[in-house]
């Protein structure tokens, strides 16, 4: 019994170790070049540590599936910075997620001095611009503008 106490209490110690062995991985680009590999060649980035915040963080595609990247979205409504606008921009934001919802992302979002109602997360202009020609026609409205820098989240 003893033995078994033992031999449990070091397999969650080990477990402890491997847990903070795994959040000592290189966190930027700098520490993954500067990280020591077995069988491989050094190299040594002389540096203010201040830049290592400007850098970025080193990204690790199996801990998402998605990234935020600039791209494109399709402006549907800007309005002012009342109440009316407001529930304009929400009216449109349900007309556009019950026809375009499951294909197409739709924001509604106020920025100041004005209520816009935006859709899609485009990679490109071209698929942008597709989708602006395609909600013309099908919900008739005129005034539609393609954004670009825009914010968006994109599979991997």
């Amino acid at each position: 019994m003893r033995q078994l106490k033992i031999i449990l209490l070091v397999v969650v110690f080990m477990n402890i170790m491997n847990i903070a062995g795994a959040q000592d991985k290189p966190v930027t680009l700098v520490h993954v070049l500067e990280d020591k590999v077995e069988g491989k060649g050094t190299i040594v980035v002389n540096r203010d540590l201040r830049l290592d915040s400007l850098i970025g963080n080193y990204f690790n595609p199996s801990l998402t599936t998605q990234i935020k990247v600039r791209g494109y979205r399709v402006q549907v409504y800007q309005g002012g910075n009342d109440r009316s606008s407001r529930t304009r921009a929400q009216y449109y934001e349900q007309v556009l997620k019950q026809r375009y919802g499951k294909e197409m992302p739709v924001y509604c979002y106020f920025k100041s001095p004005s209520w816009l109602c935006t859709v899609g997360d485009f990679l490109y202009y071209e698929d942008a611009y597709a989708a602006m020609r395609r909600i013309k026609k099908e919900l008739g409205l005129r005034t539609l503008y393609i954004l670009p820098n825009q914010e968006i989240k994109v599979d991997l």
